[in-house]
């Protein structure tokens, strides 16, 4: 170790001792050269006297030293990969496995084999007495470069990268002069940097790498060394493995062929692999323990594993590369080729897709081939998606871009948590599996029920049913729904065990058929018994569902939004029904009066709304409704009404109209008051995708049963969950199995479902890592929740939105912001209005989907509000009508 730390000490003093003499022929003032001299010398005898390698200053005198708290991560378009270029990360099993041996070794066989090369190193430290990218352009013949912050560890000017005609470059982006972990050293020398900053630094390289070599006739090659091990800490403090996530360059790892190798081996393989990265090579030095060959056995079996000589010892790089020329020669040829490959996969997946996939919701006559488009990951909020620049390569880029419907509404988590879901589910598929769940009970499912029941549930729910998806779980809310209203309504008797002996001579015309009350443009699933909960709709149409028979007596609800800069109710243009009056028909000259306000607290204030003319004239209005059900009941000709199943406060799949809340809570109050069982479909709306956990606390009454999914496990697994209160399960409870609730799927309640939902229940409300979360001053309530999301979209750019002339209404609620365009005529979902918009907002790194004539966008609910600026200032962008 000694002889080790001396030897380091001589090749330093040489480099000083030449930056010396540079220094004084150009001229500098010699009490500046020497004074930093001074000050290089002191930096020397201080790192070397500690270790003679950062593995060990990081490891041991460092540990413990304080995170940092100024990372922030990679948005959309920092992170594009130019695929002209085959690009790779050289990842470590450990410190000290021969990572820039490896890639020394690499940029040398490119450049034999004629190829342009680039060698990146993010970040460094120990620097300039320790430069990696130093070695790899000395033994590659190419030039050394560095970025402005690594500069000034080297007390010198930046340079490069891109130098000279030379077809090898080497370049420093961030380094730091302590020889530590780059946390610690980061932290000690004063001098930060964001992961966001390393992300896009590394991709402009990149990009520019591509341009400079765009003419070769040979593909380029990028190499990416990391620093440390697969899960060393960056400058912030974040995981390296994590800290590049964003790009997703294929990776090459360097394995540890010495004593415990093949453990660290493993876990960096298995690191990187949960974390969605393609481990394209292995490359690994024969120590005599011939770990190689067991990690044949370990990994999978199309994992090329390239076997290196042993490590060189100190002064020995030189010949160690030329014995093995042969191995690296053969791994750049392997990896040009995985790079090939990639390629011919991502632009064959339209033509595979196109022959063989049934989409849902789409018309297959309408979709060009141009028109598919490839997902080849996802980053937190953004897809990456392989697309083509016209007239630059046929290559194409691998771009991050905002997936503007949250995958259809179901994703919860900025990047810095999805790891952690994946993390949970690795574990309770490791742990269990799959298990059945009648009569059996499982650690995730109880912390689930505890989440739910403690979150969306708290203060009604008593009782948690899981199931599959939405469709589903609105179907079992409505078997319960039906049988406490059976009990409520005397048919069915509440004791259990009387209930028994009633069913034994009652038959299917001793109780009357039901119906629901709903609102029309409501949507509650695809299933043929959800179909017939809504209102007839392009989706239940003869070439739909030719068994729809709609059950129910549908409202036609009024809905509020921002209309030319005010908040505005839109009054149906009849009344809620058919045979019912118009809203204000008495006293019209009130409607706008007691239907718009200046802002959003005002329109949502419950409390303040309840004696108003306008919540009088919902109450008259829904009375009637009540009155005319109960007549047509009694004369048999209409069946009862036995539940109430609606979306709280906004339709999705109905154009994203905002219903206004006072009616919903008015309604809520007038079926409550008559037994009617009341089931909230939460599917969409709940679990914070309107600012509060439970969509019923917008409205500010409690369901008897209400449905979640989608944000339920934060985009992750399919799952779902109806909610019921004590009441409506005494309704199943008795002898007899015909008296339970028959319902239910092999998948539920499956482990790694509930876990997944467990914690992202639990991270919703951890507000140290959900920086949009904020709490109520006093005790929660109704209306007033105990924690709620803070404003994601700023109301007064809403307000100037509303007032374009293209634009017909806005809401901004919670993590959805949708746009309705002005169009001749209605609208709706067969309209393609919106589509031109969507299609423009690509050009701001957004992928939107498109509903009729509503644009819309949805963040997570842990996305940060400067990013919702920023979307909200590119549609505005869009939409203006343009000059």
């Amino acid at each position: 170790r000694t002889a080790a730390v001396c030897a380091a000490m001589a090749r330093r003093e040489v480099r000083l001792g030449r930056t010396l003499a540079t220094a004084l022929k150009s001229g500098t003032h010699r009490a500046d050269v020497i004074g930093s001299f001074a000050r290089r010398i002191e930096r020397l005898v201080s790192s070397t006297s500690a270790s003679c390698g950062r593995s060990g200053a990081s490891s041991k005198k460092w540990l413990g030293a304080p995170r940092l708290t100024t990372h922030r991560r990679a948005y959309a378009s920092d992170a594009d990969v130019d695929l002209r270029t085959a690009s790779f990360v050289i990842w470590g099993a450990n410190t000290g496995v021969g990572k820039t041996l490896v890639s020394g070794g690499l940029a040398q066989a490119a450049r034999r084999a004629g190829t342009p090369t680039l060698f990146l190193k993010p970040v460094q430290t120990g620097f300039p007495e320790d430069s990696d990218a130093e070695f790899v352009a000395r033994v590659a013949k190419g030039v050394e470069t560095m970025g402005e912050h690594a500069a000034v560890a080297a007390s010198t000017s930046p340079s490069g990268p891109f130098e000279g005609e030379t077809p090898m470059w080497a370049h420093t982006i961030y380094a730091w002069r302590k020889a530590a972990g780059p946390h610690v050293s980061a932290a000690l020398e004063g001098r930060p940097v964001m992961d966001e900053e390393i992300v896009r630094m590394t991709g402009k390289y990149l990009q520019e790498f591509a341009n400079k070599t765009c003419g070769s006739d040979s593909r380029p090659l990028a190499l990416i060394e990391t620093a440390g091990g697969v899960a060393s800490p960056g400058p912030s403090g974040n995981l390296q493995c994590e800290l590049l996530r964003a790009l997703r360059l294929p990776a090459i790892l360097v394995g540890d062929g010495s004593l415990g190798g093949i453990s660290t081996t493993t876990a960096a393989y298995e690191s990187l692999y949960a974390r969605g990265y393609d481990i394209v090579a292995i490359a690994m030095a024969d120590d005599g323990l011939a770990n190689h060959k067991a990690m044949v056995n370990i990994l999978p079996r199309q994992t090329p594993i390239t076997i290196l000589p042993a490590l060189p010892l100190q002064g020995e790089a030189d010949a160690w590369l030329e014995k093995s020329k042969p191995a690296f020669d053969n791994l750049v040829q392997q990896l040009i080729n995985s790079h090939e490959g990639r390629l011919e996969t991502l632009r064959k997946l339209p033509d595979e897709a196109l022959k063989t996939f049934w989409w849902p919701f789409t018309q297959h006559a309408m979709v060009e081939r141009d028109a598919v488009t490839v997902i080849d990951g996802r980053y937190g909020e953004d897809f990456a998606i392989y697309a083509k620049s016209a007239g630059v390569s046929h290559d194409g880029s691998v771009l991050l871009r905002f997936d503007g419907a949250a995958s259809w509404w179901t994703q919860g988590f900025s990047p810095e948590l999805q790891q952690e879901l994946v993390s949970t589910a690795t574990h309770a598929a490791g742990r269990y599996g799959h298990v059945m769940f009648p009569e059996n009970v499982h650690e995730p499912a109880v912390n689930a029920t505890k989440a739910l029941l403690e979150g969306p549930g708290r203060g009604w729910a008593s009782r948690v049913f899981y199931s599959d998806n939405g469709s589903t779980a609105t179907e079992v809310g409505l078997k319960m729904a039906f049988r406490k209203y059976y009990v409520n309504a005397g048919l069915l008797a509440k004791d259990g065990d009387q209930r028994a002996e009633d069913l034994k001579i009652l038959g299917r015309k001793d109780l009357p058929p039901l119906r629901i009350l709903a609102l029309d443009g409501s949507y509650h699933g695809d299933t043929l018994g959800a179909m017939d909960m809504q209102s007839p709709s392009i989706f239940t149409g003869p070439m739909q569902t030719p068994w729809y028979q709609p059950r129910g007596l549908f409202l036609h609800p009024p809905s509020l939004a921002i209309r030319n800069g005010h908040w505005t109710v839109a009054l149906p243009s009849t009344g809620i029904t058919p045979d019912t009056d118009p809203l204000f028909s008495e006293n019209a000259h009130d409607v706008s009066v007691h239907t718009s306000w200046k802002n959003k607290a005002d329109a949502f204030d419950m409390s303040a709304r309840q004696d108003t003319p306008l919540a009088r004239e919902y109450t008259r209005a829904i009375e009637s409704v009540f009155e005319q059900a109960e007549r047509d009941a009694k004369s048999a000709s209409i069946s009862h009404i036995g539940a109430l199943i609606m979306e709280p406060v906004l339709h999705g799949a109905g154009g994203m109209v905002l219903v206004d809340p006072l009616f919903q809570n008015i309604l809520m109050k007038a079926c409550r008051a008559r037994g009617i069982p009341i089931v909230l479909d939460e599917v969409f709306a709940g679990i914070w995708r309107l600012g509060t956990e439970g969509a019923w606390e917008i409205i500010g009454e409690k369901p008897d049963i209400s449905c979640y999914a989608k944000l339920l496990t934060g985009g992750l697994m399919p799952m779902s969950a109806t909610l019921a209160t004590e009441d409506v399960y005494s309704a199943f409870y008795g002898p007899g199995k015909e008296q339970g609730l028959l319902h239910g799927h092999s998948y539920t309640a499956y482990p790694m479902g509930c876990a997944v939902a467990a914690k992202a229940l639990s991270l919703y409300k951890d507000a140290g890592k959900n920086p949009n979360l904020i709490g109520s001053s006093g005790k929660e309530s109704a209306s007033s929740p105990a924690l709620s999301l803070g404003e994601l979209w700023d109301e007064d750019k809403l307000k100037e939105m509303s007032k374009l002339s293209n634009v017909r209404r806005v809401i901004g609620q919670g993590c959805v912001l949708a746009v309705e365009l002005e169009v001749e005529g209605d609208g709706g979902y067969s309209s393609n209005a919106a589509r031109e918009v969507v299609m423009r907002l690509r050009n701001h790194s957004i992928q939107a989907r498109p509903l009729g004539n509503v644009v819309y966008l949805m963040c997570a609910p842990t996305t940060s509000k400067s990013r919702c600026d920023r979307l909200l200032v590119s549609l505005t962008k869009e939409l203006r009508p343009i000059p």
